[in-house]
């Protein structure tokens, strides 16, 4: 299954999302797939969650917290969760607010494990 195909349905499945971003630990967008937001917001939204991703990383690990898994970020019009994959990659799906977080969690997480078996792990 390509990446792509399980970006777009994330974002179709999730309530008032604006995009979905797979992107590596520098924040560099490998794949998108936007609605309202351009390609270019998302790319942007990725450099900055890699930057925020890579410093909440290094707080838990100096403080024997063990490694972050699901990050929730909000702000007054929008939610963003992102997941982390394999290999310092990273999923994020960027909603408008108010959404649905929970099921919104499910679906990325979803998407997070289609991706990890299609990309990070040897066919059998």
């Amino acid at each position: 299954m390509s990446f792509g195909f399980i970006l777009a349905n994330l974002l179709a499945a999730s309530d008032r999302a604006v995009g979905v971003l797979f992107f590596d630990e520098t924040g560099e967008a490998v794949d998108l797939s936007c609605t309202d937001a351009s390609p270019y917001e998302m790319r942007l939204l990725g450099a900055y969650l890699g930057i925020y991703l890579r410093q909440a990383e290094q707080f838990s690990n100096q403080n024997n917290l063990g490694e972050p898994r699901l990050i929730h970020l909000e702000r007054a019009d929008l939610q963003v969760q992102a997941a982390s994959l394999p290999d310092g990659y990273f999923l994020a799906l960027v909603q408008r607010r108010p959404a649905q977080a929970g099921p919104a969690r499910e679906a990325l997480l979803a998407a997070a494990r289609q991706l990890t078996a299609s990309l990070f792990e040897p066919p059998a």
